[in-house]
């Protein structure tokens, strides 16, 4: 039972350029996380393919939401740019954030928007949002750096 319980998970597996992928990224306040996954099979489901969390320095903490949200997106991208840039077929990007879909039609953008939006500009994906609740594997990688009080441990 143990044995096919490891091999019927939702394990890793191997990325396909020849299937589309999909990114799911999150931010908290200490930390970023992302996860890179494919659909094999003809039902279609979601198998991982990586996983990426990062610590945030404390400048990078004193950005704004729209900014610590869209640090994930960045930082995914450059993680998985040898699997996602030139990629056969248009990924989406999930997030937690509403306002991140209207990221390629934004008017204005800030010094580190615009900088991200020409790095962007390698890739051919969409922004789509989905719920916090919905978003509870990459929601952990990015609070996976949360300071531990002597309460909680």
């Amino acid at each position: 039972m143990l044995k096919r319980s490891f091999t019927s998970a939702p394990i890793l597996r191997h990325p396909d350029p020849n299937l589309p992928f999909l990114v799911e990224v999150d931010a908290s306040s200490c930390g970023v996380g992302a996860i890179l996954s494919q659909k094999h099979c003809s039902p279609g489901k979601l198998h991982p393919c990586a996983f990426y969390s990062r610590k945030l320095i404390p400048a990078k903490r004193n950005y704004d939401v729209g900014n610590r949200e869209l640090l994930p997106i960045k930082a995914a991208l450059e993680e998985w740019r040898h699997w996602l840039e030139g990629a056969h077929h248009p990924f989406l990007v999930l997030t937690d954030h509403r306002n991140l879909e209207y990221l390629h039609n934004a008017k204005r953008l800030n010094a580190h928007q615009a900088r991200w939006a020409l790095f962007f500009t390698r890739f051919h994906f969409s922004v789509s949002y989905c719920p916090g609740s919905k978003n509870g594997k990459v929601d952990a990688l990015s609070r996976k750096y949360e300071a531990k009080s002597p309460l909680n441990p």
